[in-house]
């Protein structure tokens, strides 16, 4: 029905059996939120190949078997791995791929998340080069987490990092708050 909603559904469970779910109940195209490698290479392969038949776009976390992605060549590597893997042997179209190398946060205190953004700004740049047609997404919220309660603070982070996420380095989704 095209008065319910203009854009695509996004449909999010941690279950893969209840995203299949909503899918059978969603008209037109959806977004799934989300699948990534960390289930393994064929598992992840039988869930791209179903979600390619219902003809949805996919969010494509940068996690794999070893865990979450947290520095830039991670989100590089395993998002390449992901992108060759739906592109070359799943047949996905790569323009329904929409990468989240995962925004960490930052102003913990501890030395090893101080270039959590730059390592997204960077990771998004070199992702879109080497992926062509993915869109990429981020959970901005996650960046300042380190500051929760301090509005002003978060606002102002978020700004510089959309500035340089967006346009700079090619950013097309973004979730805050």
């Amino acid at each position: 029905e095209p008065e319910v909603s203009k854009v695509p559904f996004m449909l999010d469970a941690s279950k893969f059996e209840i995203v299949l779910a909503g899918l059978k109940w969603c008209q037109g195209k959806c977004i799934v939120n989300s699948i990534s490698l960390k289930v393994g290479e064929e598992l992840f392969k039988e869930q791209a190949t179903l979600l390619k038949k219902h003809g949805c776009a996919v969010v494509v976390m940068a996690f794999d078997e070893e865990g979450q992605a947290a520095t830039e060549s991670e989100k590089v590597r395993i998002c390449k791995r992901s992108y060759d893997i739906l592109v070359d042997e799943v047949h996905f179209p790569p323009e329904d791929i929409i990468f989240d190398p995962n925004v960490l946060t930052i102003g913990t205190g501890m030395e090893e998340h101080a270039n959590y953004g730059v390592d997204f700004i960077n990771a998004t740049k070199t992702i879109k080069e080497q992926c062509p047609y993915v869109k990429i997404s981020g959970g901005i919220s996650n960046l300042s987490f380190g500051f929760r309660g301090v509005m002003k603070i978060r606002e102002s982070i978020h700004s510089v990092f959309l500035q340089h996420a967006i346009l700079e380095s090619g950013m097309d989704v973004g979730i805050v708050n």
